[in-house]
């Protein structure tokens, strides 16, 4: 007999009291047990989604909350600087910029270009220090210091930390004082900036940045004129002397991002820059804008997976009282993802990635500028959808919805302008550049929570022309000619020619001009006069923008 493992023992044991106590076969049935009632039948759909009535109807936001910007109180140092403060706690970092009224406005045509290229070449360092040691000196310090220029603006700027802020004010005060100014640095600079020319040649969104304010202001105009490799081949380095001592402290704005107060300011400039002085620069009174308007001009750039499509037209000045309804009326029409024109060419007809349109300003006025990269071989379609779009916004005014849902946007975007101190100081900095009061977004704030759609209807018929465009196409001319010539017999906006440019704004023939053309037409048609100024595009030539002075849109 087989004998069980000691430890199965007492689990054999069990097994056969456990059998024992089971009931005979011979007893009766057990009652079945009462079954509950079954629920009534529910699909697999709603079982999965049991709460779905309470996510058909969406949560409604609650009343947008009241906002207050933060109060600024400028103040005057001794010297004439007038000083714009912010602090950037619990950051322990300083910003600052210095900006005078020195840019390419007020260049002479024969030298356009000089201003940008002298202020980069303060950055290659003092009469001490060559660009290896300046560089080097603000290494050791963990500072910055450069400079910068624009069509209005040049300025000098540092950031540092707070315990090496004299540091840094003593090296800026360096570069400005005593600058290195070497030709070898100025001819490696010249030469980068034309071999920048040379390669915005080869893209059709640079080309169209580049010429778009010829044509907008004219070739002649301060701010149309072209800058080339001849003009930047005239720069000499006693330009940039000039230059340099045009930077001075009367009428001089200083933005601060830091713990400095007027005294530590006052301290460092007496400390770094005692004898700085000199005459504020004069602002240059521009003249009125000379659009270029009654044609369709055409830069040939062969082979364009896409054409890039501007237009444009002056507008109204920063400070024009219906600023408000203009901007909202701005992004229903072109602002915004959900407007007009991004809607009609990127979601319905499928044309581009995105199409714009949105007003701009500097300090003589404003302009409209519209566009989109589209297809080639939808260019002439989409041109004539944008003009569609620009005479729908009069003969299809701004709804209850479209405003509720831009004037809601700008009102939830407000706080986010003084989310930090770089952004509050640059709105502060719109402000001063455009002669605005420092409370002026309470204003625009009440004005914003005010604003009806008779409003802006009523900003669409003083600020969106009808007609008389100027119309800008870059793109494969091979392809788009065709269209675009059939749009010009149509008279579409205006236009009654298509006149073919070279990457210059030259003629690339001596006969550009469209069959449709009852004449030969010149690369400038006569200018149509407008009474009141406008401003250059953001972006728009190989200058650079004064962007840190431009108020954006809201």
């Amino acid at each position: 007999m087989r004998q069980l493992h000691p430890r199965r023992a007492p689990l054999a044991a069990l097994a056969l009291a456990l059998a024992a106590c089971a009931p005979s076969l011979n007893n009766a049935p057990l009652k079945p047990t009462a079954r509950a009632a079954e629920p009534a039948a529910v699909s697999a759909e709603a079982a999965l989604w049991a709460d779905e009535a309470f996510r058909d109807a969406q949560p409604q936001p609650g009343p947008i909350a009241e906002f207050s910007p933060p109060e600024l109180a400028p103040y005057t140092l001794s010297n004439g600087v007038t000083v714009y403060a912010v602090s950037s706690a619990p950051l322990p970092t300083v910003s600052l910029s210095l900006s005078f009224d020195v840019g390419a406005v007020a260049e002479p045509a024969a030298k356009l270009g000089v201003t940008s290229l002298c202020l980069d070449l303060l950055d290659e360092g003092t009469r001490a220090l060559d660009r290896a040691a300046f560089e080097a000196r603000q290494a050791d310090h963990a500072v910055s210091v450069w400079s910068s220029a624009g069509d209005d603006t040049a300025s000098v700027n540092l950031r540092s930390l707070d315990n090496s802020f004299d540091d840094a004010f003593a090296l800026m005060a360096e570069m400005m004082l005593e600058p290195g100014l070497r030709r070898a640095d100025l001819e490696r600079l010249r030469a980068q900036r034309k071999a920048d020319l040379e390669q915005s040649r080869g893209s059709p969104s640079a080309i169209s940045r580049r010429l778009f304010p010829a044509l907008l202001w004219g070739p002649e105009h301060p701010r149309g004129r072209l800058v080339t490799e001849k003009t930047l081949d005239a720069v000499r380095l006693s330009d940039c002397r000039r230059i340099a001592r045009r930077l001075t402290p009367k009428g001089a704005r200083l933005y601060l991002s830091g713990d400095p107060d007027q005294a530590a300011l006052e301290l460092a400039f007496q400390t770094h820059m005692p004898r700085w002085g000199g005459e504020p620069p004069s602002v240059p009174v521009v003249p009125p804008p000379a659009p270029r308007v009654g044609a369709i001009y055409l830069v040939d750039a062969p082979g364009a997976a896409q054409s890039v499509i501007t237009l444009g037209a002056p507008g109204p000045a920063r400070s024009a009282e219906d600023y408000t309804a203009t901007a909202v009326m701005a992004r229903i029409l072109g602002g915004s993802f959900s407007s007009r024109i991004n809607m009609n060419l990127r979601e319905d007809k499928g044309f581009a990635y995105g199409g714009r349109a949105s007003f701009s300003y500097s300090r003589e006025g404003g302009y409209l500028r519209a566009g989109a990269s589209v297809r080639t071989d939808a260019t002439a379609d989409a041109l004539r959808e944008l003009a569609a779009e620009l005479a729908g916004i009069h003969t299809r005014p701004p709804t209850e919805v479209e405003l509720s849902r831009e004037r809601d946007g700008a009102l939830l975007a407000l706080p986010a302008r003084f989310a930090t101190a770089s952004s509050t100081l640059s709105a502060v900095r719109g402000l001063a550049f455009h002669g605005l009061p420092l409370d002026w977004y309470e204003g625009h704030q009440r004005a914003l929570r005010r604003l009806d759609t008779d409003a802006l209807a009523a900003a669409a018929s003083a600020h969106v022309p009808r007609s008389d465009y100027v119309i800008l196409v870059v793109g494969d001319a091979a392809v788009v000619r065709p269209g675009l010539e059939a749009l010009a017999r149509e008279g579409l906006l205006g236009a009654r020619a298509v006149v073919e440019l070279d990457a210059d704004g030259q003629p690339p023939t001596p006969d550009a001009t469209s069959e449709t053309s009852p004449a030969k037409i010149p690369s400038r048609l006569p200018a149509k006069s407008t009474a009141k100024p406008t401003a250059k595009p953001t972006s728009s030539d190989s200058r650079p923008s004064t962007s840190q002075d431009d108020e954006p849109e809201d």
